[in-house]
């Protein structure tokens, strides 16, 4: 594991060798739902502040009154904020689970484990966002999250299944919190990425 504070490499559950504090035995990192609920919400209110502060409010509800602006402001106002609910649902149980032994993903997709020993490759693919598990709304990670994301999908390649195939663990720009951190950890235990 990594030392949060100093990133100096100990055992998870010692003190880092170098400034002292406690490593954590594990790191959790839960999914980015709550973070596309949030700026969705918001965009939302200010939709209905717009509307609001369009030529006053009385004006407002006398035209609210025609069925035309009543669509249009109910389309405006909520639409963003089910986009908010359906991304929230999707990436709630979204979670990364990383130790000395293992890294863990649970989420809607399935649910995968690997351990460290079994890893064979640690690759990053440049996607488009369109074909990325979330779409397109993955940009608003980027635009709304740290700065420096990575735009590109990670895998880390396991032992083959018994049809043959590789076992694959992708993590996602937009479906993860602190995905640099994550990246951190994952390179402390395997390396840096390959191009794939």
């Amino acid at each position: 594991m990594l030392c949060p504070s100093c990133r100096c490499v100990a055992p998870g559950g010692g003190s880092c060798p170098q400034c002292g504090e406690q490593v954590p035995e594990r790191e959790s990192f839960s999914g980015q739902g709550g973070r596309y609920l949030l700026v969705l919400l918001s965009v939302s209110i200010v939709f209905f502040a717009v509307f609001a502060l369009f030529g006053g409010f009385r004006a407002l509800v006398r035209r609210l009154h025609s069925p035309g602006w009543i669509c249009l402001y109910i389309g405006m106002s909520l639409t963003p904020l089910g986009v908010g609910l359906h991304y929230w649902f999707m990436l709630r149980e979204e979670e990364v689970v990383v130790t000395d032994e293992y890294i863990e993903r649970r989420s809607r997709w399935g649910d995968e484990s690997l351990a460290w020993s079994d890893v064979q490759q640690f690759r990053h693919r440049p996607i488009l966002f369109a074909q990325a598990r979330l779409g397109p709304i993955a940009r608003l990670s980027r635009f709304f999250g740290e700065r420096g994301w990575p735009r590109t999908p990670y895998e880390l390649l396991g032992p083959p299944s018994p049809s043959g195939t590789p076992s694959c663990m992708r993590l996602e720009p937009g479906t993860i919190d602190d995905m640099r951190w994550l990246l951190c950890l994952i390179e402390e235990r395997v390396g840096p990425p390959v191009s794939g």
